[in-house]
């Protein structure tokens, strides 16, 4: 599995609205903040993360925006110490080839890599990584570089390929209805710390969802 050169003559937006998601505009940050639930800019925070992250499907993400950790990270920029190893480039592309090589070998196409997207990722029992990417089918009558989505779980020599497919049309993403997030807890007990619901004509514009802090200590 190699990599094919041509770079695509027109690169679209990866998702319309305000998270484009090309990894490589990511601003290299210092450490980024742990989760402070009393912090009103924190939950406004995470609530853009969660509406773009399940707006996509865990594939794009504007990390630029985002001062504090969430669950899921990006795999372009991960977190000081993540791998002392192997470079995060060095990793997306081993996963992004592994794929490749999945989908390939399940479905006999001969897909190969011309240019990275972005790359999101999950510790879950090993690691779960969401991947966007152009590639171009070789096997094609008239091969063309496309931008294609695979998620995918690795642990050591241990994979599974769950996902893979063209990205979706701009008309399909808008089509995502997203859900207000599930309430935050208090870290010492189950109050709910803070919960949410959708945000009205009378709210921020800027935010899809709208919090409020219970009083739970």
């Amino acid at each position: 599995m190699g990599e094919f050169k041509v770079r695509p003559l027109k690169i679209p937006k990866h998702h319309d609205g305000a998270f484009e998601g090309a990894s490589k505009s990511i601003k290299k940050k210092g450490d980024l903040k742990s989760r402070k639930v009393e912090d009103d800019e924190y939950v406004r925070q995470y609530l853009k993360y969660y509406y773009q992250l399940q707006k996509s499907e865990g594939f794009a993400v504007d990390w630029d925006q985002f001062d504090y950790a969430f669950f899921t990270k990006s795999l372009d920029n991960p977190p000081r110490g993540f791998c002392t190893t192997r470079s995060p480039a060095q990793i997306v592309r081993e996963v992004t080839l592994l794929a490749l090589a999945r989908q390939n070998e399940a479905k006999g196409t001969k897909l190969v890599l011309v240019e990275h997207i972005q790359a999101n990722f999950q510790f879950v029992n090993g690691i779960l990584c969401w991947l966007s990417f152009w590639a171009v089918d070789m096997n094609s009558p008239t091969p063309q570089s496309k931008i294609y989505q695979a998620k995918l779980w690795q642990r050591g020599k241990e994979h599974e390929l769950l996902l893979f497919r063209l990205k979706p049309t701009d008309e399909e993403i808008a089509s995502v209805e997203v859900e207000p997030p599930p309430p935050i807890q208090c870290e010492d007990s189950e109050e709910d710390a803070v919960v949410f619901a959708r945000a009205g004509p009378e709210d921020d514009p800027g935010l899809p969802f709208v919090f409020h802090r219970t009083g739970a200590s």
